[in-house]
């Protein structure tokens, strides 16, 4: 399987990871139309300026200029002095809105919010807001979505690795060896497992089993995903060298294809078709070598083979001896 196609995304992906990190120390000023995504640091929107999302980890948000999204910092503050098209939301923090302060969605923070009796608010505001595991969900929306995806499909292929190293190995081997197969196997599955689930529910004596496999069904599908997320680092970072390694590369790679829109959906659905195949067949094929590894499916017949008993070798007698022996006599 060539590499390069694999290795550019690789780069890619880690350019777009770390590079916001490596500048997010310093104070930023925007003044692009992009969104702003910042680990840790100070960012400030200018006057005249207009941004998309903006998004802080830690650090603190100044806006005097436009932005067309919303303002989120998990830990931190935000100082509101222009206008926000979206929600301003300090999850572990404070916010402060001036005099020119325009917000067309809700304001929520875990502290207080200090607000100019000129300020304008267009949803509602909320001080002492509890935040639960869902807020990241509906505070970030698609990023949110995004984030709950990669995180789960990194936990899930860690337990899977964690339970079954020699299984992924054999899942890795299996894609590798027949990936039109695999993905053949996968598309069946897609489309038969929700099937005979809602064949199922027809009848009154399935229905608590059909009830069971429609629900597991994002279950399975997230499995493929792990699975396909392992398969991909494996493909780069191959046998004997770390399996975590591997995991780790392929869900990075992963993940960066998810966060682009429609294409997300898209590679979500190719990776979960494409691991429950390369799973099944794996599954398929331990149970007809007996969990051994033998190529094209098949064993040879058993052979016993009889090793001779071990002897301990003879002493050898040499012409000297002859002739003492024969003196003897």
């Amino acid at each position: 399987m060539p590499r390069a196609p694999y290795l550019l995304a690789f780069t890619v992906t880690a350019f777009v990871t770390f590079a916001p990190a490596a500048t997010a120390q310093e104070t930023e000023e925007r003044s692009d139309s992009g969104d702003l995504i910042v680990l840790s640091g100070e960012v400030t929107i200018r006057r005249g300026d207009q941004v998309g999302e903006v998004i802080v980890a830690h650090g603190a948000v100044t806006v005097s200029g436009v932005v067309r999204g919303d303002v989120i910092v998990i830990d931190g503050s935000i100082d509101v002095g222009g206008q926000v098209s979206g929600n301003v939301v300090a999850v572990d923090g404070s916010v402060t809105l001036g005099p020119d302060a325009q917000v067309l969605g809700d304001v929520m923070a875990r502290d207080r919010v200090r607000a100019d009796p000129e300020a304008r608010v267009g949803g509602t505001v909320r001080e002492g807001a509890a935040f639960t595991f869902r807020t990241p969900i509906e505070l970030f929306g698609p990023l949110g979505t995004w984030l709950a995806v990669a995180f789960s499909t990194l936990v899930l292929g860690a337990l899977l690795l964690l339970v079954a190293p020699g299984g992924a190995e054999t899942v890795a081997r299996v894609a590798r060896g027949s990936p039109w197969a695999s993905g053949g196997i996968g598309i069946a599955a897609f489309i038969l497992i929700p099937a005979v689930g809602l064949l199922a529910l027809v009848s009154l004596v399935a229905l608590p089993f059909g009830l069971g496999l429609l629900l597991a069904l994002a279950f399975l599908w997230s499995i493929g995903v792990a699975w396909t997320a392992f398969v991909i680092g494996r493909a780069i970072w191959s046998v004997p060298r770390s399996g975590w390694l591997a995991l780790l590369i392929g869900w990075a790679i992963l993940a960066a294809v998810l966060a682009i829109p429609i294409v997300g959906g898209i590679a979500w659905f190719a990776a979960a078709v494409f691991g429950l195949g390369t799973m099944t067949l794996a599954v398929w094929r331990a149970r007809r070598t007996g969990g051994r590894h033998r190529p094209g499916g098949r064993i040879p017949p058993e052979r016993v083979i009889e090793v001779p008993e071990r002897r301990e070798p003879q002493p050898m007698i040499t012409e000297r001896a002859m002739e003492q022996e024969g003196t003897g006599i």
